[in-house]
């Protein structure tokens, strides 16, 4: 049932990028951030639950999703890999405030003044 898949370090890359990608396409970036930050002294454990609650049912969903669901799990139960998806998520909610702000129009009147 459980398999021993070798993780490369580009593998590892993609996955996180990917996974940075999906929150920032939801505009999940906070939620995120704090889900993160919240759980991350707990992700082996977490990833080990994971495992044993959801492996069951997996393959049903075919061998794809088997083998990156294995590649998931691997990957995110590294607290290293957890820092770097939560820079990712940072970096991009950075950029998207940047965005939000260049593109707000001017205040006018006495608006200009207010802090919201």
């Amino acid at each position: 049932m459980f398999r021993d898949i070798d993780v490369t370090p580009e593998e590892e890359e993609e996955l996180i990028k990917k996974a940075a990608e999906l929150v920032h396409k939801y505009g999940m970036e906070v939620a995120a951030i704090m889900l993160l930050e919240s759980v991350k002294p707990l992700i082996y454990i977490g990833g080990q639950m994971g495992r044993f609650f959801l492996f069951p049912f997996i393959p049903f969903f075919g061998e794809r999703v088997t083998i990156g669901s294995e590649k998931f799990f691997t990957v995110f139960e590294k607290r290293e890999n957890v820092e770097k998806l939560l820079k990712l998520v940072e970096e991009k909610a950075k950029e998207k405030e940047t965005q939000v702000r260049e593109e707000a129009q001017p205040k006018k009147g006495r608006r200009r003044f207010l802090p919201f």
